[in-house]
């Protein structure tokens, strides 16, 4: 999510309280990235914990572009997950940036901690869920997960990453930094401005989780799938049916003709094909659904076995990150030091308070089930992301959004630009998740261009 300019990062084990010197990067540190011409590759040393700077080191990877006398100084691109790497997506990041913004920025990307090569590995929970937010993840799985963690798992909140990303400014002599993040990265971009806003230029925020966090449960998500559903229909002649019903009698199946059919299954396949990279419009989507129901399967298996995160590598999506940055920033229906044991009367009080039409399409059981919820009940108590007191963004402000976005409703960006002093909000009609890499609608890579350039 987050690029680093000048050329590499320096070994920062206790120097955390004051800003080094640009010639303080080694000559030795720094290397040219195989197969990206243009931009230096070189390993940043971070605290596990930034309270004992001494203490156990992180390196992270880091990969900076040679125009480190860029007038406008470092553009850092930030992903999303949270569990993706940085430097991998540099090729594709960069495709999509405008040429202009490219000679006018110095663009950096990193690895943030838990994420990449060197990221957290937990084999049976990856093989179980991949990259996915919403398939529950198998109790035994989760418990393996946060074993092999031990201690370290304190340490992958938001906040620890917000640090990271400070460390990098400073290594790299900068007094600010431009910030460009997507989905999860727009909350780190926001959470970084938010606690150090007079080390931002200004942000990006694309596909938008609002800085306050997010309900758990999903229930303002799973209503603007059944919106976005609706519209879709509406604005396609050809389209005679009924999208939102098809969809909710299908969530209630559990299996149809030898298929698993539920929630989770449904609201993950739908959320990727919503990715701009592959059907943001949601063309099909409406026959696929009535065709399952009424009693032809063959497309609605070949859409679960096409838009589904199982299968993604650590190295790509961590699991294992994933869950351990959630179940640090969002808040539960039980508090972070209750013990695992005495969790499901506190979730099961609240979700007698979930309502079918907060729900519909989804159902109760589909909130209780998915992976945020279902994984962090198993989780161990942690210590808790903490954020800044202060709620309104500060620095100038581009909020990019889909309108067919079912991982990130509508209603994230209006908040988000309601609560920052000098927001521009750009809702793109018929786009999805992922506004700025669209290789259809230019509108993203056009706002952003005049935004940065501006």
């Amino acid at each position: 999510m987050r690029l680093v300019a000048l050329v590499a990062a320096l070994l920062l084990a206790g120097s955390a309280c004051s800003d080094p010197p640009q010639d303080a990067v080694p000559d030795n540190a720094q290397q040219q990235c195989d197969g990206l011409a243009g931009f230096t590759c070189t390993t940043l040393s971070v605290p596990l914990d930034h309270s004992k700077p001494s203490g156990p080191q992180l390196e992270l990877a880091v990969a900076a572009a040679s125009n480190v006398d860029a007038p406008r100084g470092v553009l850092l691109m930030l992903t999303g997950g949270p569990g993706q790497p940085g430097v991998p997506l540099l090729p594709r990041i960069r495709s999509y940036l405008d040429p202009a913004v490219l000679r006018e920025y110095q663009l950096v990307m990193f690895d943030q901690r838990g994420t990449g090569t060197k990221g957290i590995d937990c084999p049976e929970l990856q093989r179980a869920v991949g990259g996915s937010d919403f398939l529950t993840p198998p109790a035994d799985a989760v418990d393996a997960c946060a074993r092999q963690l031990g201690p370290s798992i304190n340490f992958y909140g938001t906040p620890d990453t917000v640090e990271d990303i400070d460390l990098l400014r400073r290594s790299l002599g900068r007094d600010q930094l431009t910030l460009n993040g997507t989905s999860y990265g727009s909350f780190t971009a926001a959470q970084y401005g938010l606690k150090y806003p007079d080390h931002v230029r200004s942000l990006v925020l694309d596909s938008v989780v609002p800085h306050r966090g997010f309900d758990p449960f999903g229930a303002d998500l799973m209503a603007h799938t059944g919106e976005v559903l609706a519209a879709t229909c509406t604005s396609d002649p050809a389209c005679t049916t009924d999208p939102v019903a098809d969809l909710a009698w299908l969530v209630q199946r559990g299996e149809l003709d030898g298929v698993p059919v539920n929630g989770t299954s449904l609201i993950e396949s739908l959320s990727i094909l919503s990715l701009n990279s592959v059907n943001p419009s949601l063309e099909g989507v409406p026959k696929v659904l009535h065709d399952a129901r009424t009693g032809d399967t063959a497309a609605l298996k070949e859409m679960f076995q096409r838009a589904t995160s199982r299968g993604t590598p650590y190295d790509e999506l961590s699991a294992g990150l994933h869950l351990a940055t959630l179940c640090s920033d969002l808040r539960f229906p039980w508090k972070p030091d209750t013990p695992v044991a005495a969790r499901p009367g506190l979730l099961n009080a609240a979700v007698s308070k979930l309502t079918p039409s907060q729900l519909h399409p989804y159902d109760v059981e589909t909130a209780r089930n998915q992976l945020i919820i279902d994984g962090c009940l198993h989780w161990p108590a942690t210590r808790v992301s903490t954020y800044p007191t202060g709620q309104e963004l500060l620095p100038r402000t581009l909020i990019l959004h889909g309108s067919n976005d079912l991982f990130c409703p509508t209603a994230w960006a209006e908040w988000e630009r309601d609560h920052a002093r000098q927001a521009q909000l750009v809702v793109v009609p018929g786009s999805g998740h992922g506004v700025q890499g669209s290789q259809v609608d230019q509108t993203g890579k056009a706002q952003v261009r005049a935004f940065l350039l501006g």
